[in-house]
């Protein structure tokens, strides 16, 4: 009996850490913790070929000395290349960062920048880059399809207002941070939005945003200059296959003001 028992937890820790496309759940091997450039300290995740950040983002400056404005008073006419990031009642939540910030970029870059499809490393640690667009499309595909991702993606702390929630979480641990727009810091407890590196035109880029309310966790577009979550993932070497991507998409511009 003991042996059944044992073996039967075996079955469900090894269902546990794989993912539909290889290893997922657990720290990244070799990286299960990783520095920025202040000395905060992040943990780590892996999910199929992907290293992520377990935590969001909380630096205060700017990895290359770039000026940021704290906690500014916004409007629509502030202006989007004006870097800037808020902070939110306890380091848990991390910092909110406009989209210049987020990519730690000046007001030369900003009107004019490309990855090319490489990697950006914007804020983050070195080694480490803002996720592409597409980079959040393979994380949401292994972690079921953007339908369900948004479910294993929470933490299981109390930050959440009465979510729709996994039992079997992935340790992505997304936060409820909210979001920072002209009507002042939104939807903390119930939303969380993050940050892409990709650009749709000089006012928009692209992220992702999962909600309290439902599992879903999906590619939005956004205004630059409010004010969203980072997560960093770790370089590779080899650029990912994403052709085979079905990316689930709402248009611009999308984000709740209201509620």
């Amino acid at each position: 009996m003991k042996k059944l028992n044992c073996l039967l937890l075996l079955l469900f820790v090894t269902q546990f850490v794989m993912g539909q496309t290889g290893l997922w759940g657990v720290p990244c091997e070799g990286t299960p913790v990783v520095e920025d450039h202040e000395g905060n300290v992040y943990g780590t995740v892996q999910f199929g070929s992907q290293c992520w950040m377990a935590e969001n983002m909380r630096c205060i400056t700017s990895p290359s000395g770039k000026s940021w404005v704290h906690n500014p008073v916004f409007s629509l006419d502030y202006p989007v290349f004006k870097s800037y990031y808020i902070t939110i009642r306890n380091s848990s939540y991390g910092n909110l960062y406009n989209w210049s910030a987020a990519m730690d970029l000046n007001i030369n870059e900003y009107s004019f920048f490309s990855s090319n499809g490489k990697h950006h490393r914007g804020i983050c640690p070195k080694g480490w880059h803002l996720p592409s667009n597409d980079e959040w499309m393979l994380l949401l595909e292994n972690l079921g399809g953007s339908n369900k991702a948004g479910a294993v993606m929470k933490s299981r702390t109390a930050h959440w207002i009465q979510p729709v929630r996994a039992e079997q979480l992935s340790g992505f641990d997304a936060i409820p941070a909210g979001i920072y727009t002209e009507e002042g810091l939104r939807h903390t407890g119930n939303y969380a939005y993050f940050w892409s590196s990709t650009t749709y035109d000089r006012q928009n880029a692209w992220g992702c945003g999962l909600f309290s309310y439902n599992s879903d966790c999906y590619n939005i577009l956004d205004y630059k200059c409010y004010g969203r979550s980072v997560r960093c993932v770790k370089d590779q070497e080899s650029p990912l296959d994403l052709k085979h991507l079905e990316v689930n998409t709402k248009e611009p511009v999308s984000t709740p003001v209201g509620g």
